[in-house]
């Protein structure tokens, strides 16, 4: 059940970062600086619906590593699954939201800006809805990394600290800051589901 439930999460998460680059293709595309080919007609509307329907499954992943912990630790278990779930939920509503705010800029013709700036100029909604779910993920990061029954790559390897890895690497160049920043956050989920796919199948292999 474990490894079925981390394996749906690991390629959801693979999923939900193809709708990421296929939204900051678009997006991107609108800056002449950049120099980018042209993205095909239903780029858009195709990266929206790649990452609104795979992030939520990101909760059954954290149902998954929240049942790894054990019955000894029930209060780390319980923040992993109500704030990973919870911060699944509001990630396929920053990504549908991403998109409508992309769409909007193009049909207004404003001048495109980078990412991160305009998601900080898109107004409350958005930026809201990024603090909320960067707060949850903060919470289910620290309990994965504070649990002893999970192996030690699991919990080091926890979405946040390859998040803090992933901007750390791509801030300091502009194709950095276009595209792997502003994906970071489902790029860590990959590497955090895998590895504890890899884990649990490790385990089951020694069992």
């Amino acid at each position: 059940m474990w490894s079925r439930e981390l394996a749906i999460a690991s390629g959801a998460a693979v999923v939900a970062t193809l709708g990421d680059l296929l939204l900051l293709w678009v997006g991107n595309s609108q800056r002449p600086e950049l120099d980018l080919p042209r993205p095909f007609g239903l780029a858009l509307p195709l990266g929206a619906l790649l990452g609104v329907c795979a992030i939520p499954l990101y909760a059954l992943g954290y149902r998954a590593v929240a049942r790894a912990m054990g019955p000894g630790a029930r209060a780390l278990a319980r923040v992993t699954l109500l704030c990973g779930g919870a911060a699944a939920v509001i990630g396929a509503l920053i990504h549908g939201l991403t998109a409508l705010t992309i769409r909007a800029g193009i049909e207004s013709g404003a001048v495109a800006a980078p990412p991160m700036e305009a998601v900080a100029a898109s107004g409350a909604g958005l930026v809201t809805a990024w603090i909320a779910a960067s707060l949850l993920f903060l919470c289910a990061s620290i309990a994965v990394f504070t649990s002893r029954a999970l192996p030690r790559s699991v919990a080091w390897l926890n979405p946040l600290s390859v998040t803090i890895a992933l901007v750390l690497a791509g801030f300091p160049w502009e194709w950095g800051r276009s595209f792997l920043v502003p994906a970071a956050p489902n790029f860590a989920h990959v590497v955090f589901f895998s590895v504890a796919l890899s884990a649990v199948q490790t385990e089951l292999g020694q069992a």
